[in-house]
């Protein structure tokens, strides 16, 4: 392997080191949109509202995407919380390098240092979630459905390829036929977010689940189902619907 001299290294430029930056996380189908027009300078992506009063989770900032052909097919409005306000030992670098520039490993600049700065310092973290409106709940609809479409496909044979088959059977294979395939109980664990929407789902159509009910529903195994259950839902302990699950109240406006 090559290795840099450390007398090549250089210095760090730390001149921006005192600006203070937020971090924001996004959802990765939202950062991949962005990263499509990051191809052009100067494009507005969106509008950020601050408000006075916070909203019942908590936030009051928002983002709202512009009208574009771009994001038809994702959420165009989002909220943005501040999950950490006080960030420690997290900065910003940057390279003075183009990101684009591709380097052959045998080119000799592969052994020169790029050039490093900071650029900031992260002050705030944040995330930021679509809003539950109902251009949301239309999309995340849609992508339950799809996901939920029967797989199973029909292949056609003609008769002479039907015949041949049939006469391959013989009283071995026939009794072997007649023995009951094992099944895997195992479910394959859903995408968090995914599951939530599976479950957002439900309880449109439902406002109150038994555990047992949200299993078969869901497909997904139990404690999992439980862990993400408990996010947006409560047991209802008492009551007629007691021993029963229902949507918290702050996600029951969302999706009325």
């Amino acid at each position: 392997d090559t290795e840099i001299d450390e007398e090549d290294i250089g210095d760090v430029n730390m001149d921006e080191l005192g600006n203070k930056v937020w971090l924001v996380k996004v959802p990765m189908f939202l950062a991949e949109k962005w990263k499509q027009q990051q191809r052009e300078d100067g494009v507005q992506l969106g509008k950020m509202r601050i408000y006075d009063k916070p909203d019942q989770s908590g936030s009051n900032i928002s983002i709202i995407l512009n009208e574009s052909d771009e994001y038809k097919d994702i959420p165009k409005e989002y909220r943005m919380q501040v999950t950490n306000e006080r960030v420690n030992n997290m900065f910003i670098f940057s390279e003075g390098r183009d990101p684009n520039e591709i380097i052959k490993p045998t080119s000799t600049q592969a052994n020169k240092a790029v050039p490093l700065s900071m650029t900031g310092t992260v002050h705030h973290e944040c995330a930021v979630t679509p809003s539950y409106t109902p251009e949301y709940k239309r999309i995340m609809r849609k992508r339950v459905l799809e996901q939920h479409k029967n797989s199973r496909r029909v292949q056609v044979v003609n008769q002479s390829e039907f015949n041949r088959s049939m006469l391959s059977v013989d009283a071995n294979t026939f009794d072997t036929a007649q023995k009951k395939p094992k099944i895997d109980t195992r479910t394959a664990r859903m995408e968090r977010q995914d599951l939530m929407n599976t479950l957002f789902a439900g309880f449109e159509k439902f406002p109150f689940w038994t555990f047992k009910g949200l299993v078969e529903h869901t497909k997904q195994p139990s404690a999992y189902l439980k862990e993400v259950l408990g996010d947006i839902a409560k047991l209802n302990k008492s009551g007629p619907y007691a021993n029963m699950y229902s949507l918290k109240p702050e996600f029951k406006k969302a999706s009325a």
